[in-house]
């Protein structure tokens, strides 16, 4: 067996061996205060290469990579080829607040703090089930859940009467989604899709209260966890106009149903100290929401092998959606609007004399219309993304396999009404891996 083709059952394998240590990753894969209600935060979903275009991908037909956004994409592929997609992300922030809300002496105007995560992004691959049909297969981010608040107590009395005290806040987990779909090519310009997703989620929000100089109090933790589990599907086609030889239009539309969520909520109380630990309360109840439906549309105008650029538009409402309030704020929900641009420069794909000109290059910029609202503010979001694709090989059969790369700069929230303004840099690494198989080797 060749050795590209080694290397593509190794990175196989290690899809299959990832799945399980992506599942137990869930733990701060964001970390925002905003991330408390309802399901969290919700994940753009694409690959390095689409969040590099400011998130376009649904009228996006690539044979170089994997199209994950729109199920139709499956089928912008050469025959025979497989394909592999592994993504990590690492997220840098920077929390602006006003120090009014602070429940702490500060001597500045401002409260300032920063955090940084890292994790798997996504896993994925995709293989040919005959001359028109594609098979794909991956797990990856939909929302979530990742927030840390310490406080102390600053009152005298309490201080006097138990010492040091301090409040903690906590959350941690997310939803994920297990897919599973296919592509049909039913012309040479028409194209359809369907995945069929399985979401998974593990959720655990707590506060507790700690004596740190007093040991004859108890300390109190209250934790209150998710397992949940759903079913869900998404319809994408995809239909390319011919402008000239070298020049295609692509429209594309997706769909999502809306999925019901089921599973188990776990509500626990625990008292301990340094030798021992209660269990005050453990009640659990059936767990019963919904995710609501989502609809895409997006093009892109591509000059094959040299240029191309986009424009994608999702919607999703979840005005219907209830979140409990925390104590002091009132949270509500809204229709979630994405508005995404973008484009890629590949300066010539197959140049074997200079490197630089067979890279790709990529920029975009997107505006989120959240679907949260805080004491009636829109938590909305904005930035600009660039990036690249280094080829690994010039052979004609690995020609598409490159290391591929993102950054998005951008901002979430806002200091109005008392609230926390994000500023971030989010960088996306993954490996785009191109190999053809059961090809017969010709010897002259």
């Amino acid at each position: 067996m060749k050795r590209n083709h080694l290397i593509s059952l190794f990175a196989a394998l290690l899809v299959a061996a990832l799945v399980p240590v992506q599942l137990r990753a869930q733990a701060y894969d964001a970390f925002s205060p905003y991330s408390m209600y309802g399901v969290g935060s919700l994940e753009t979903l694409g690959s390095q290469n689409s969040l590099a275009m400011g998130g376009i991908a649904i009228g996006d037909r690539n044979n170089a990579y994997i199209n994950w956004v729109n199920p139709a994409a499956v089928t912008a592929r050469e025959n025979r080829a497989f394909m592999l997609d592994f993504g990590v992300t690492q997220k840098n922030i920077l929390y602006t607040a006003d120090a009014i809300t602070s429940i702490e002496d500060t001597d500045s105007g401002t409260l300032r703090s920063v955090n940084n995560m890292f994790n798997i992004h996504h896993i994925l691959a995709s293989l040919p089930l005959g001359k028109k049909v594609a098979f794909k297969a991956g797990l990856m981010p939909f929302s979530a859940t990742g927030y840390k608040f310490v406080s102390r107590e600053y009152a005298d009395e309490v201080l006097l009467e138990m010492g040091d005290v301090s409040y903690s806040k906590l959350g941690k987990g997310g939803i994920y989604q297990l897919v599973l779909g296919a592509g049909w090519q039913i012309i040479d310009n028409l194209s359809i899709g369907v995945d069929g997703i399985y979401y998974l989620g593990n959720t655990v929000h707590s506060s507790g209260t700690s004596f740190t100089t007093n040991s004859h109090y108890r300390q109190i933790t209250r934790s209150w966890s998710s397992v949940s589990r759903g079913l869900g599907m998404k319809a994408g086609v995809q239909y390319t106009a011919h402008l000239n030889k070298t020049t295609d239009l692509t429209l594309g539309a997706t769909y999502k149903i809306g999925s019901n969520m089921g599973g188990e909520h776990t509500d626990l109380v625990l008292a301990q100290t340094t030798s021992a630990q209660d269990t005050i309360s453990s009640v659990k109840s059936p767990i019963d929401y919904k995710i609501p439906s989502e609809i895409g549309a997006g093009f892109t105008l591509r000059k094959k092998d040299k240029w191309m650029f986009g424009f994608d538009f999702i919607t999703q409402d979840w005005s219907k959606s209830t979140i409990d309030n925390a104590p002091g704020i009132n949270v509500t929900t809204r229709r979630m609007n994405s508005f995404r641009l973008g484009g890629e420069l590949i300066p010539s794909r197959f140049d074997v004399r200079h490197y630089g000109r067979r890279m790709s290059y990529r920029a975009g910029v997107y505006y989120n219309q959240g679907h949260l609202c805080l004491n009636d503010v829109p938590i909305n979001s904005m930035g600009i993304t660039f990036g690249a694709s280094f080829p690994i090989a010039n052979a004609a059969d690995t020609r598409l396999t490159s290391i591929a790369f993102s950054i998005d700069i951008g901002q979430t929230g806002t200091l109005a009404n008392y609230l926390v303004k994000e500023n971030y840099v989010k960088l996306n690494v993954g490996l785009n891996l191109f190999d053809t198989w059961f090809h017969k080797t010709l010897y002259r």
